[in-house]
């Protein structure tokens, strides 16, 4: 009996030439410890870190809504949506990095069968780990499909003159991590925020002190340092001692 050609081209759309499914890659986690008594400054938002070591987070801005159609299988195109916002740092393969944007601000569909993306798949940017101009449109719908697959398209070069990583506040991986949020001076007092982060533990914590312009030395979690100066944009200080 011959197949009837909608299950065929629902075959098409599901399978098709697959790529293997992106395994995690060995990285190096960035270890740190503070200075002691070396003149630092960080801005209002910032932080001020103590000590870790961390995977270092990195984030992609799309400037405006983009529809694009990307190669599928038999290369027949399909339709992806990208929304305008950031596209995080989801997972490194021996020769991609993977940027993906949030379920609600992406899509991707075949005609006649609406969405195949599913919880965990990528509709966003990969670039490449050995050459950072190297960076294509990705749909990773291997979830939806139940098997590996990855469809991509390079961007153009105007695209990827205006597409590219810049570090984020989040971490990608945390081995451990205590910082200090420096959230402003207001009102004659210094706002802080601690932080601290390990694989199954978070622990956060507000602090305020009085500051009246004069070098103030204050204490979090006996991690000392001393405050220079502080104003409603950024502050300076130093290190005095780091808890053990």
């Amino acid at each position: 009996m011959t197949r009837p050609i909608a299950t065929l081209w629902i075959a098409l759309t599901l399978t098709g030439c697959a790529a293997t499914h992106p395994k995690q890659a060995p990285v190096s986690f960035q270890s740190f410890t503070a200075p002691i008594g070396k003149p630092l400054s960080t801005g209002t938002g910032e932080d001020l870190f103590v000590e870790g070591a961390f995977i270092q987070g990195e984030k992609i801005a799309i400037e405006q809504d983009t529809d694009l159609m990307i190669p599928g299988s038999m290369m027949i195109p399909f339709p992806a949506h990208i929304g305008a916002g950031e596209l995080s740092l989801t997972h490194i393969t021996p020769d991609w990095k993977y940027f993906c944007g949030e379920p609600e601000s992406v899509s991707a569909s075949f005609p006649g069968l609406g969405s195949v993306i599913a919880d965990g798949d990528c509709v966003g940017v990969r670039v490449s780990t050995t050459n950072s101009s190297k960076k294509e449109w990705v749909v990773d719908n291997s979830n939806h499909n139940g098997m590996s697959t990855i469809w991509t398209k390079s961007l153009s070069s105007e695209q990827s003159s205006a597409i590219y990583p810049v570090k984020s506040k989040t971490p990608f991986s945390v081995k451990n991590l205590k910082r200090i949020a420096f959230d402003g001076y207001f009102s004659g007092q210094l706002h802080f925020t601690w932080q601290e982060v390990s694989p199954g533990m978070s622990d956060s914590r507000e602090f305020t002190f009085d500051f009246d312009g004069s070098p103030t030395v204050v204490g979090i979690k006996g991690n000392i340092f001393k405050v220079h100066k502080a104003d409603n944009l950024s502050l300076q200080y130093e290190w005095v001692k780091i808890a053990r």
